[in-house]
């Protein structure tokens, strides 16, 4: 699920309690312009969120209510949308939201249905994006978007070998199995990054900083998507674990072009 697909779900829930009377009319017109989602913090285990919005600040002396009642009759509404799994209310009026394990890994599937211009500039396709060679050590090890590279190039490599015993993508797999703490936080960067990218636009720093932090995520992620023998079965979560690579892969070689680096497949 997309920022902007939690959006639109928000809009609805405010639009129907503003028919009913539990908002303002006002509430009706939508939320603020603006990204008003970002990825819930980063955490190795426990209980974490997939997304958070600190909405309710701006929008609530708007509808003349405080942040936190706001908040609280958005959760209410949130909860009962088939997409979500919980939410939080915090006491500033943050809402934590986690997603359903098939909302959350539907993104796996946007990422295909768009893999030619995921996370480029607006009105930009690959198809429009000059190949970009370097030669071997042409990137200092301490540029950061080498890490970058390095990301990609593991994950063309996880593919290879997954692909080579017969691990293939199907439909059938169920992606919604994908629930390990890195595994979610990996599926949300994925659907995060052209957000950020385009929030900052015309700033190369920020730029790189997005970038590499979903190589980080990338990287970290260290499931098997193969069997660990020849002898073992290839199970439908092998399938799931593949899709997740190639969507990965294809976001990053995505974001790679759009800063003018190259996407080697091997490093």
């Amino acid at each position: 699920m997309t920022p902007e697909q939690l959006r639109r779900i928000l809009g609805d829930v405010a639009a129907r309690a503003a028919r009913t009377g539990v908002l303002p009319d006002g509430a009706e017109a939508g939320p603020p312009a603006g990204p008003i989602f970002r990825p819930a913090e980063v955490r190795p285990a426990g209980v974490v969120a997939d997304w958070v919005t600190p909405v309710t600040q701006r929008w609530a002396p708007q509808l003349d209510l405080e942040a936190r009642e706001l908040a609280r009759i958005l959760a209410q509404g949130l909860t009962e949308e088939r997409s979500v799994q919980a939410v939080e209310v915090a006491p500033s009026g943050l809402l934590a939201i986690t997603l359903s394990d098939v909302a959350r890994s539907g993104i796996i599937a946007t990422v295909f249905e768009h893999a030619d211009t995921w996370a480029l500039a607006p009105g930009q396709s690959m198809g429009d994006v000059a190949e970009v060679v370097e030669e071997p050590g042409a990137r200092h090890p301490g540029d950061p978007l080498r890490h970058v590279q390095l990301a990609h190039a593991r994950l063309c490599r996880l593919i290879r070998n997954a692909e080579a015993v017969g691990v293939e993508i199907r439909e059938t797999d169920r992606r919604e199995e994908l629930t390990h703490v890195v595994e979610r936080h990996l599926l949300v960067a994925l659907a995060d990054l052209p957000q950020r990218l385009d929030t900052h636009a015309g700033d190369p720093q920020q730029t790189r900083r997005a970038l590499v932090d979903l190589a980080a995520l990338a990287s970290g992620w260290q499931h098997p998507i193969r069997p660990a023998a020849p002898d073992e079965p290839i199970l439908s979560i092998h399938g799931a674990r593949l899709a997740l690579a190639t969507a990965a892969r294809i976001v990053l070689r995505n974001g790679l072009s759009r800063v003018g680096a190259a996407a080697p497949e091997r490093m």
